[in-house]
């Protein structure tokens, strides 16, 4: 058996918290799952193991199962927000039309695909915009991209939603073959869930300290 790919997960204070993207939900487990599944981490291949109780819960899948996506990526931790940053000088402008569609494109495929399709998407477009851009893409051209998208992000005629401008963001910087990673994160007391764009250790669209209060749990 071997972790669903679909299935991401993080700890926090002392607790696992799960995110399913083909079913678009959070979720934790009861004590007795959750001590099953920490057994399972530590010993995959441990013989004569119980593991129909995760199978159900669509934890785990059979090794022959096709992959249906690439598995949950990782990141640096936070350590610089570009909304803390002096802006970058101006330099010519990026088309504000890009920033429009991006964002219009999101909230559609947010509304009408699942969260794994629309995430299958993304990284796939990123891929192509960005395969033939070598090397870790110029901050200064990173830092202006970014700072574009937040610009004109307010006059697009839609509520601001965390995830789909975290996405908007991701597909806007790779038009420019830049390349950003999308990251989703939760926190507890009151559980809740929020998302952002970042490249390596720098945060594009929101403050260090609100990335920092939360544990990322899907790396796009």
């Amino acid at each position: 058996m071997r972790l669903n790919e679909d299935v991401s997960f993080c700890e926090l204070d002392g607790q696992l918290f799960f995110m399913d993207i083909e079913r678009d939900r959070y979720f934790k487990l009861s004590q007795t799952l959750e001590l099953e599944f920490r057994h399972y981490l530590r010993f995959p291949h441990a013989p004569n193991a119980d593991l129909d109780a995760l199978c159900r819960r669509g934890l785990l899948v059979a090794d022959d199962q096709p992959r249906t996506g690439p598995p949950p990526g990782q990141v640096q931790v936070a350590e610089r927000s570009a909304l803390e940053l002096e802006p970058p000088p101006c330099r010519g402008s990026l088309p504000p039309r890009q920033v429009v569609l991006a964002v219009l494109l999101s909230h559609w495929q947010l509304s009408m695909w699942s969260l794994k399709r629309t995430l299958l998407s993304l990284a796939a477009y990123r891929s192509r915009r960005t395969a033939r851009r070598l090397g870790e893409p110029s901050e200064q051209r990173l830092l202006a991209a970014a700072q574009t998208f937040r610009r004109i992000r307010p006059s697009v005629p839609l509520p601001t939603r965390c995830l789909v401008d975290s996405i908007a963001m991701v597909r806007f910087l790779a038009d420019q073959g830049l390349y950003a990673d999308l990251v989703m994160g939760v926190a507890c007391d009151p559980f809740s869930a929020h998302a952002w764009v970042q490249q390596q250790e720098l945060v594009l669209n929101e403050s260090l300290g609100t990335v920092l209060a939360h544990v990322p749990i899907r790396v796009v």
